[in-house]
């Protein structure tokens, strides 16, 4: 497939006319069981099909459940494609589990996958992240990088260096987007240090972590827009929630204002 068919498959993980989306990844149960808000399919079907979602990531079971069901609508799908239990003894290593074919065999509008650099995988990360995007382009489908630093930086500065410099290899390695943690509240202002010319050449969206107040989610969307972000990769922080409806138009009403901007990140002319 040409890049034209990876772009229109990426369109549907943004709000029509938009650079930004909210993409909400439900693949934790792999890695950490049956926690709240994930403890059965059935249980999500109440909030799946808002309109303020742009896109679902979760692994092949769960997303043949919920197209069973009916709940997936017109929103991205997205395969997670690698994973491994915390009950592991090196849960950071995550494991491929699946492929592309598979991917497009469910419907799938695209791939992720999440690579925790520990210090000692970074070989087996960059080899997974490779072999993928070549799989992924020869069919036409944008590949969604997780990165996660595991590595106790020396400092502030240093720990921004690395992240910045994990972000740059999904980049160097053909990535469309890339999904990073967001940074402790004392360390917000980070955030648009992070980003700086790096969104300029991929789509990044900030994760939204373990279940935060109402407050420091929308700040945090707030900042993440303003500092070049294309959006949100949130889970726990919807799903976790008493009412996750009220979140989600909360975080899409800010992601979707008034002063949006109008146009298609540079990767996708590529």
């Amino acid at each position: 497939m040409t890049t034209t068919g990876k772009a229109l498959r990426w369109n549907r993980f943004l709000y029509p006319g938009s650079r930004f989306g909210l993409i909400v990844p439900i693949d934790h149960g792999l890695t950490m069981g049956p926690i709240d808000g994930l403890t059965s399919v059935a249980g999500m079907g109440t909030w799946l099909r808002h309109p303020r979602i742009t896109g679902i990531v979760a692994h092949k079971g769960v997303l043949e459940r919920l197209a069973a069901q009916g709940w997936l609508g017109h929103k991205g799908l997205m395969l997670h494609l690698n994973g491994m239990s915390n009950m592991a003894s090196a849960p950071d290593r995550k494991q491929m589990l699946t492929g592309v074919e598979t991917a497009l065999r469910l419907g799938a509008d695209g791939v992720s996958l999440q690579l925790n650099f520990d210090g000692s995988n970074d070989g087996d990360n960059l080899t997974s992240l490779g072999a993928t995007v070549d799989q992924a382009q020869q069919r036409g489908l944008p590949v969604l990088v997780m990165v996660y630093d595991k590595v106790t930086a020396a400092d502030r500065e240093a720990s921004v260096k690395r992240i910045r410099h994990l972000m740059r290899i999904a980049i160097e390695l053909g990535a469309d987007a890339v999904k990073i943690g967001a940074p402790e509240k004392d360390a917000r202002r980070e955030l648009p240090l992070i980003l700086d010319g790096i969104s300029d050449d991929i789509a990044v969206f900030v994760a939204g972590g373990a279940l935060r107040s109402d407050e420091e989610m929308l700040s945090l969307t707030r900042l993440a827009r303003r500092s070049g972000a294309a959006g949100l990769c949130v889970g726990r922080n919807v799903f976790q929630r008493a009412m996750p409806e009220e979140i989600l138009t909360k975080l899409g009403d800010i992601l979707l204002g008034s002063d949006q901007v109008r146009r298609q990140p540079v990767w996708l002319h590529a």
